[in-house]
């Protein structure tokens, strides 16, 4: 039975790497790295006003677009929650685990990836402004729809970010 139990939690962490992996793919393509690939990262920081990223061997770099980086959640040196804009002027957040226990099957940390999407453009309906967010790794989707609902940050500047 304890066999059975540990194989189950094996598969789960695979289909959660796995998951991750796409995602990070996502992420390539929509907000890359001056060089290297965010499948590489081993931590996610924030110095000054920009997002730098960690490798194993040592080597940073920031983004190749660094307005790409618009607010954070969190401690500069161990967010909890990374919002990047893509050029369509949707969002990436990225959210890490940062309690006690590391991920062990992510080196930076990461726990899921959410997109943002319009919402009109996935159920054909929806008023104007209407978004959808999606997470590549539950696969859960969910719209903002109240006051109450909207995400903040905290932009570069400082101030409040609202979604």
């Amino acid at each position: 039975m304890k066999a059975q139990i540990q194989q189950t939690e094996l598969e789960n962490i695979s289909t959660e790497c796995q998951k991750l992996t796409v995602a990070k793919q996502y992420l390539d393509q929509h907000c890359p790295l001056e060089f290297g690939s965010h499948k590489e990262v081993s931590s996610y920081v924030v110095y000054y006003n920009h997002l730098m990223v960690f490798f194993a061997d040592g080597q940073h770099c920031g983004l190749k677009n660094s307005k790409q980086f618009v607010a954070l959640c969190g401690h500069r040196e161990s967010p909890s929650a990374l919002l990047l804009k893509k050029s369509d002027g949707m969002h990436i957040e990225l959210s890490f685990d940062t309690g006690c226990e590391p991920r062990h099957y992510d080196r930076a940390h990461l726990n899921d990836v959410q997109y943002e999407t319009p919402l009109s453009a996935v159920t054909g309906e929806g008023e104007a402004g209407s978004r959808m967010w999606m997470s590549f790794v539950s696969g859960v989707q969910y719209a903002l729809v109240t006051q109450q609902d909207r995400k903040c940050y905290r932009a570069k500047n400082g101030e409040d970010y609202q979604l």
